[in-house]
């Protein structure tokens, strides 16, 4: 449709054609990051930088305690939430996020002053929990680290 609305108006056919190219690519590109994942974002209290209290979609994935979520439909903006820690976990309620299956899971991050929820399908939950899928284990070691003895 926004197609023909483009090459009603007179847009040559090349720039449209580059334009699709480069938002599917920029969708694929995201899409194929390590351990993405997609869901919606919203604030539930406090301000955040570039989110709104109403849901939006796009797609997250962790750097450390750092959520990096890209907003559709181009997925060009990108947003971090650094999040200072995990307030809740839980299963979406009935007609609250649509569009992600029949059960999301919604997660409370707090990040400073503001609580942001996001949620994703029931089975990107570990995605979605990123560093906060299990507790640190202070005695656990990396396989590659060399053993002292």
């Amino acid at each position: 449709m926004l197609i023909a609305l483009l090459a009603v108006l007179g847009v040559d056919l090349v720039v449209i054609v580059f334009y699709a190219v480069v938002v599917y690519g920029r969708k694929r590109w995201v899409t194929k990051q390590p351990d993405a994942f997609r869901g919606a974002i919203r604030v539930a209290s406090g301000e955040i930088d570039g989110l709104r209290p109403k849901w939006s979609r796009g797609y997250g994935r962790w750097v450390r305690d750092i959520l990096i979520w890209s907003k559709r439909p181009f997925l060009f903006r990108n947003t971090l939430v650094p999040a200072d820690g995990l307030d809740q976990q839980r299963p979406a309620r009935q007609d609250e996020i649509k569009r992600l299956g029949k059960q999301p899971t919604v997660i409370r991050l707090k990040a400073d002053d503001a609580i942001a929820e996001v949620a994703a399908k029931e089975e990107d939950t570990a995605l979605l929990l990123g560093p906060y899928r299990e507790p640190l284990d202070p005695d656990a070691r990396h396989p590659a680290a060399p053993t002292t003895t």
